[in-house]
């Protein structure tokens, strides 16, 4: 293996970019294969608060955290959670105003953000995972669905959920967790709606459904639908009518402002969550790692974007200390698989606490 490897990152999300910009910033070649266009990647989802531990001590690493910080929405860090019967705040003090600083950015700002630090040829859009060989030289050949191919000696797998790097560590898959989000967006919210979300997030929790409205960047707001459900059954419901008048359906018992929020979006998104056990790991593979959802797909709880950052982190940061760079990735992965086990309990337990009965 050269002095500095050449490193292949699958996936160009907040974590594979962040390990990308800081392998680069040390003098490493890197390439970020992602299978969605650049555009794609850009407009998927909602706004994400980074905290000072982990996400953004990632753009520190990563020479980013001043402009983030100029460009983070410093103002939309409130929590607070709304009854579902009269959608009033039950509780205001969740996140206090002022009390961390967790500044809120839209996924595709701090997917630009990152893309701004990395050299454009290092990124190759439109490039979805295979499978991969290992050369007589000892060094691994990715082949990409549109039928091109590259080498590389270092392998960082954070191409998500339904990672395909994954497959060649281990054969555990997720799990469903029992509960489908549906996503949708409303870009002119009335001031009605826009007060319900107030300067951040609200939950409201309903027995088997729960809501969550989210602030985000330009005036637009996104709204979860929560349902604990079968998958057989959602699946079968959802698409005995069109997917919104099916969320609609759901929410008619609640508090006339949250259905309003409800009725809101023209259309929503189905998106299942999965989840890996709270104990996975894997069998260490020289010059193969995993990091983000990839490693530790859990919940939305509010930790994973900072989570995966952190990983990325770790494993760009051993990377370029190690003269032995398989060594520097078995240190680094031991301290993801710990961390993640530290949280995978309490992000999977407090999930199902969303969904109790209702009073």
């Amino acid at each position: 293996m050269p002095n500095k490897p050449n490193i292949a990152i699958v996936g160009g999300g907040p974590a594979g970019l962040t390990a990308a910009v800081i392998l680069q910033r040390n003098g490493f070649n890197v390439q970020v294969f992602e299978y969605k266009s650049g555009d794609a990647e850009r407009n998927q989802g909602g706004s994400l608060d980074l905290h000072p531990d982990s996400g953004q001590e990632a753009l520190r690493r990563a020479g980013l955290l001043e402009p983030f910080i100029k460009i983070a929405r410093h103002e939309d860090q409130e929590s607070r959670m709304l009854d579902y019967r009269t959608g009033e705040a039950v509780d205001d003090s969740l996140m206090p105003e002022g009390e961390i600083d967790k500044p809120e950015i839209d996924r595709g700002e701090l997917i630009n953000l990152l893309l701004s630090a990395l050299a454009p040829e290092s990124l190759q859009w439109g490039h979805k995972l295979h499978h991969v060989d290992t050369g007589l030289n000892g060094r691994y050949r990715l082949i990409f669905g549109n039928g091109r191919d590259s080498e590389a000696d270092i392998i960082i797998g954070a191409d998500g959920a339904w990672s395909r790097v994954r497959s060649y560590l281990t054969q555990t898959r997720p799990e469903y967790t029992g509960i489908t989000f549906f996503e949708g967006w409303i870009d002119r919210p009335s001031r009605r709606i826009d007060g319900i979300a107030g300067k951040g997030t609200a939950f409201s929790f309903g027995g088997a459904e729960a809501l969550v409205t989210q602030r985000n960047g330009g005036g637009r707001i996104c709204v979860y639908a929560a349902m604990k459900r079968d998958i057989e059954r959602i699946e079968r419901d959802s698409a005995c009518s069109d997917i919104a008048s099916y969320v609609r359906d759901a929410y008619r018992e609640w508090a006339d402002a949250l259905q309003a929020v409800v009725n809101a979006p023209a259309e929503y998104v189905r998106r299942p969550i999965y989840s890996l056990p709270a104990d996975f790991n894997w069998t260490p593979r020289p010059g193969i790692t995993l990091i983000g959802d990839a490693a530790h797909l859990m919940p939305p709880v509010g930790v994973g974007v900072n989570l995966a950052m952190l990983d990325a982190t770790d494993v760009a940061l051993a990377i370029c200390a190690s003269s032995e760079p398989f060594d520097g990735l078995r240190s680094a992965e031991k301290k993801i698989m710990e961390r993640a086990h530290g949280m995978m309990p309490d992000a999977l337990s407090g999930f199902q606490n969303w969904f109790s009965e209702k009073e």
